[in-house]
Order: structure tokens, then C-alpha cells, then sequence
């Protein structure tokens, strides 16, 4: 009796496997480098550099499935620094689109729909970053928020508000440098 119940089970999953993928077919989605959109692809224009303009290649992460096609996340692994960027893309049957393009530094969250939560992080100088947050609102992205941080001392404080706190706490702290450090810094006073 256990030999045939596990028989069958072995036979139903098979065959929802073959329905899943399709006789003699496996999925394995890709995106061919003549498949990258125009505006990835064409990295160089007439006004660029000439050293800019080296044969770039581009990184592809498969990230999901869509009612619509599949979702990668194309980067280039020789771009360094704060102006690099990533593009999330859509495969689709009969179109290939460039839905969103962020920061390098990002992470990706599971959401309810078939789209993920992007979070980018950027460095807009020694002393400030910034952190955004990218939703799917059903027609495409929107940023849904923006956090501008600060770091003293290469440490983040956080907003104007919470490094104002981080401030008046380390005066009860009698840290006297570092308070005066986080107002210089984040709110241009250098007295206290």
C-alpha cells in the first residue's frame, strides 16, 4: 500500500511538472545581450569619453515571473563609484522594457504582486546618503520614499531630527567633541 501511494505521488507530480514546463521543455529564462534595451545597451554617446566607451559587459539576474513575462536585474560589474546603475527589465513575448533604473547599491523585496519593493542607497557626499523606495503601482514604479541621512565621523546619525537627538544625547553623555561635530556637520553651527 505505501509503494503505491508513493508510486502515485511520483506519477502526479510528473505529470504537473510536464503540464508546468511543457513536454520536453525546461524553464530557464534568460536575456540575451541583443535582447538589452536601447538605453542600456548604447552606453556611449558622442559626448562620452572614449575610455567610457569600452566594450561593457553586463551582469543578468533572473528575479521573478510575471503575468506579463520575466523580471531581471541587469548591472555592470565594471562600473565603480556613485554613478553607477542597475535596470530592473521585463521580458515579455513581444516586448523587452526597461521598468526602473536605480542605484547599484539596492536590495529587493518580496511584495504582495508579481513586482518587487527596490530600495536603493546612494552616497551623496562624505557626509550625506540618500535611501529611496521604489513601488509597483500597477502601470510602473513610483518612488514612495525618500530618506536623506547624514554621517559624522563616518558613522550615520540618521535624519536632521535624529542626528539632533544623537547631539543633545551625547552632551548628556558629556561627549562635548562629538556633539559639536554632529552640528557642524549636519547643521552648519560650530558652537554649542
Amino acid at each position: 500500500m505505501r509503494k503505491a501511494l508513493i508510486l502515485l505521488s511520483t506519477l502526479i507530480t510528473g505529470i504537473v511538472a510536464l503540464v508546468w514546463i511543457g513536454a520536453g521543455e525546461t524553464y530557464d529564462p534568460t536575456l540575451a545581450d541583443r535582447e538589452l534595451p536601447a538605453e542600456i545597451a548604447d552606453h556611449c554617446t558622442a559626448a562620452a569619453p572614449l575610455e567610457a566607451c569600452r566594450p561593457v559587459e553586463f551582469n543578468r539576474r533572473w528575479v521573478g515571473r510575471t503575468a506579463r513575462g520575466d523580471l531581471f536585474v541587469v548591472t555592470s560589474d565594471r562600473c565603480t563609484g556613485n554613478d553607477c546603475r542597475a535596470w530592473l527589465v521585463e521580458k515579455a513575448d513581444a516586448s523587452i522594457n526597461t521598468l526602473l533604473t536605480f542605484e547599484k547599491t539596492f536590495r529587493l523585496h518580496q511584495s504582495p504582486g508579481d513586482y518587487p519593493v527596490i530600495e536603493t542607497y546612494s552616497e551623496l557626499s562624505s557626509s550625506q546618503a540618500a535611501y529611496s523606495r521604489f513601488e509597483w503601482n500597477g502601470r510602473g514604479y513610483r518612488r514612495t520614499a525618500n530618506r536623506l541621512v547624514y554621517r559624522v565621523d563616518g558613522a550615520e546619525c540618521g535624519t536632521s531630527n535624529e542626528c539632533r537627538a544623537a547631539a543633545a544625547e551625547a552632551l548628556k553623555q558629556q561627549q562635548v567633541d562629538r556633539a559639536v561635530k554632529i552640528w557642524e556637520n549636519v547643521h552648519g553651527v560650530s558652537w554649542i
